[in-house]
């Protein structure tokens, strides 16, 4: 067995609504999102496809999504939850522990960008002009 992180990316069809956030005050429109992955299989192909069935599995409308992978790496010698990427900050000792049982034993949070004209129209309304 080997210890894999994947990293992928999801374009929504439609952006979607999102939640105002504490800092911002205000709902904001979402086009996609990034996750990432640590896995345990035997190949490559086995990642890409325990990874796609998560997707499959937790997208609320995958059907209406662009799915792809931006990264897959196979991450020899690890033995220490230190060794893992400023990324999973959030991955416990008693994920990390789970590193020996096939499958996805960790999986971030959904990180949501928006589009650039949405970026550049917020940069607008915050300017005093």
């Amino acid at each position: 067995m080997k210890y894999y992180s994947a990293r992928i990316q999801v374009d929504f069809d439609t952006p979607r609504d999102m939640p105002s956030r504490i800092t911002a005050g205000k709902p904001w429109r979402s086009v996609g999102y990034f996750q990432s992955f640590y896995c345990t299989e035997e190949s490559k192909e086995k990642v890409k496809q325990l990874v796609l069935d998560f997707y499959e599995e937790n997208e609320t409308n995958p059907k209406s999504c662009k799915f792809r992978f931006k990264r897959i790496a196979w991450m020899r010698g690890l033995r220490k939850r230190e060794q893992l990427s400023i990324v999973s900050h959030d991955l416990t000792d008693e994920m990390f522990e789970k590193r020996n049982q096939t499958g996805i034993w960790y999986f971030g949070n959904q990180e949501h960008y928006v589009s650039e004209a949405d970026y550049a129209a917020s940069i607008m309304e915050d300017k005093d002009f």
